[in-house]
């Protein structure tokens, strides 16, 4: 495929284009479900293509095309695209400068999944099912979910990058009801590498090991004490201060959503408490956010987002670092050929503090402890709203009773600065997916951290 794109490239300069990015794919993409043992989806999907991006005139021409013969063809089309929006354009687009890169980048797979037999497949999720069932009594419904990928992406450039690189991606995603009289619970799990191949789901992502996280939390759910509203001391569990640090604080750093967030302006000043630090970081080995390089051929790197209770760095692409002024930071991703590469996290976490995990807790007479969460939401204005699959009442600075149905919500740029403690321990990373538009793969997560009161509301019974 690299003759392919070289050869495009040259169609595009000879145009007089600024840039050509030319990004192909050619890969094994299958899903499957399973519904209380019965396959309800299936579906494998044999694909390759090419996105051509064209800077013309300071605008951007943006073209896919499965059909490789018709690449210079999409070239032309790109190119003319930009420039029938230049004219609309009140200033035209930069990139910051970038050194080229050439690179083949490769996984240690032992097991590709594009070549595990189906039957394989169907027998971890019945595996996965029947253990989940075999938990309680009183679980009534499961659905389980995997998704697999496999294969390879090109990039190329008129600036003389050329990187190959492998695409490798193992999901499984439970989602498990239970009832107990009247009572009705529901829990999630989810978990997923793109370093490992299907021996991720034989040795780490085990049917046994997925089935009693989400089956323990329906059981929680169903045993709880209710919820009670309002604002408590509390401590938030790193699956859940990982979601704080990607939906209501992460997005708002990213460079092409900031200008419309609670962080606009706020670069150098003080947006947290003291020894609040929080960062996204594309080079930690192995995790799911994790890649050498971003879409546009940038190096990723550790991006500083809040450093010593200072708003210091946002996220990147080369269009947003020439117009803020600012380094290429290396997060941007695209979901596929099909779609533009746009500024997104990868593993974003808050770090870790110098208090131990007892004395997390200790001077709590009553509160929460929030230790994994269902889904949740936030906007650009920092707000935020998280349901809570797993929680218990601290009293007098123990964990006590599990509870049920409970929220949280808050400012979360208000709730940085009610963080009084931190722990030095090391945590576990929560996997999973973040929709802007187009799917990635990301990881969030930090050590336990503890929120004074006014810093979280509650949602439950008065």
């Amino acid at each position: 495929m690299l003759e392919i794109l070289e050869k495009a490239i040259e169609v595009g300069q000879s145009l007089g284009a600024q840039y050509v990015e030319l990004r192909g794919e050619s890969g094994f993409n299958e899903y499957i479900q399973m519904d209380d043992f019965r396959v309800n989806a299936l579906t494998q999907r044999v694909e390759q293509g090419v996105a051509v991006r064209v800077l013309a005139d300071g605008a951007w021409g943006f073209v896919t095309t499965s059909d490789l013969s018709s690449l210079d063809e999409a070239v032309k089309n790109a190119t003319s695209m930009a420039r029938a929006a230049a004219v609309s354009r009140r200033e035209p687009i930069q990139l910051t400068d970038v050194a080229p890169v050439e690179d083949v980048v490769d996984l240690p797979i032992a097991r590709d999944p594009r070549y595990v037999p189906i039957e394989e497949k169907m027998g971890y999720l019945t595996e996965t099912t029947k253990f989940i069932k075999s938990y309680d009594v009183r679980i009534t419904a499961v659905t389980v979910k995997i998704m697999t990928a496999s294969g390879h992406k090109y990039l190329m450039t008129s600036e003389g990058t050329r990187i190959q690189s492998r695409i490798m991606l193992v999901w499984v995603y439970p989602w498990v009801t239970g009832k107990d009289g009247t009572r009705l619970s529901a829990a999630r799990y989810e978990d997923a590498s793109t370093h490992q191949g299907w021996e991720f789901l034989e040795k780490i992502a085990t049917p046994e090991e997925i089935g009693k996280q989400v089956a323990e939390r329906v059981r929680l759910q169903l045993e709880g004490v209710p919820a009670k509203a309002g604002s408590f001391p509390c401590v938030l569990g790193p699956r859940v201060i990982g979601v704080l640090a990607h939906e209501a604080l992460g997005h708002l750093a990213e460079a092409d959503l900031t200008v419309n967030s609670a962080f606009n302006g706020k670069l150098g000043e003080v947006v947290a408490a003291e020894g609040v630090n929080m960062t996204d970081d594309g080079t930690i080995a192995g995790n799911l956010g994790t890649a050498p390089y971003d879409d546009e051929g940038v190096p990723t790197s550790r991006v500083e987002i809040i450093k010593d209770s200072v708003l210091t760095e946002l996220m990147t692409n080369r269009e947003y670092a020439a117009k803020m002024g600012l380094r290429p930071t290396g997060n941007a991703r695209a979901e596929s050929y099909l779609y533009v590469p746009i500024i997104r996290m990868r593993n974003t976490f808050f770090e870790k503090g110098d208090h131990t995990p007892e004395e997390i807790f200790e001077g709590i007479d009553f509160g929460y402890y929030c230790a994994d969460f269902r889904g949740g939401q936030a906007q650009m204005n920092a707000s935020f709203q998280v349901g809570i699959q797993e929680a218990y009442e601290i009293v007098n600075g123990e964990i006590a009773r599990p509870v049920t149905d409970l929220s949280i919500s808050g400012i979360a740029t208000d709730s940085l600065f009610k963080i009084d403690a931190i722990s030095k321990e090391d945590f576990p990373w929560e996997l999973g997916r973040c929709g802007k538009g187009q799917n990635a793969f990301v990881a969030s997560g930090g050590p336990h951290v503890r929120f004074s009161k006014g810093g979280i509301t509650f949602g439950g019974k008065h």
